[in-house]
């Protein structure tokens, strides 16, 4: 799904992961909150089945295989989409939340390689604690991550163990948490994905 500025006249594009049981829309709703105008390009993966794995987060990978290579395989075609407007990598702004922020995650770590920005909305790495991917170099790579003190879907520790390794590898992590319980994006959020595309954008 397409939305935002044409890909062809966008100064920026976006590529937004939705999490479990979701659809394009609530990631179409923090587009709209972010209020970019016709400066930014959207790109929305859609997950068939409104899920793109079946297990948790904690669980073996393998556990949750073939759907996460597939979804990652989606990833990459999202990307390329954004692309295809001619604007290069340094222009686009990967950003999920929960199950598609974890997603997000996992495709940096594995393939890392130089967005305009990353943002890991209550999210973290797969696998079980401490059978995380440790990510590739990354350096310079602005990151931003949002979780909640309370949220029931993601432990704080492992949002922030996540934000760690990246830090490790070279990432400019922002970290922010929150004492909302509820399991969603955040204004605060939204604000952290506007800074990352603001920078991309005074890059003119």
């Amino acid at each position: 799904m397409l939305a935002g500025a044409p890909l062809g006249t966008a100064r920026g594009v976006g590529v937004l992961v939705h999490g479990r049981d979701q659809g394009p829309d609530v990631m179409l709703d923090v587009a709209e909150r972010l209020g970019l105008g016709d400066a930014v390009a959207y790109v929305l993966p859609v997950a068939a089945g409104r899920s793109w794995y079946p297990g948790r987060y904690y669980e073996p990978v393998a556990d949750n295989e073939p759907h996460v290579t597939w979804s990652l395989e989606c990833f990459e075609a999202a990307i390329e989409v954004a692309r295809s407007g001619g604007l290069p990598l340094e222009r686009v702004v990967a950003a999920g939340f929960s199950q598609g922020a974890c997603l997000v995650a996992e495709l940096v770590a594995r393939r890392p390689r130089r967005f305009a920005g990353v943002a890991v909305l209550t999210g973290t790495l797969l696998g079980p604690d401490g059978s995380e991917v440790r990510p590739g170099r990354v350096d310079g790579l602005p990151m931003f991550f949002g979780s909640g003190r309370y949220d029931e879907w993601i432990r704080l520790e492992r949002a922030e163990s996540t934000a760690r390794a990246f830090q490790r590898a070279g990432a400019e992590v922002v970290f922010e948490t929150y004492e909302d319980p509820e399991h969603h994006v955040t204004a605060q959020a939204v604000s952290g994905v506007r800074k990352l595309f603001e920078r991309a954008l005074a890059r003119d």
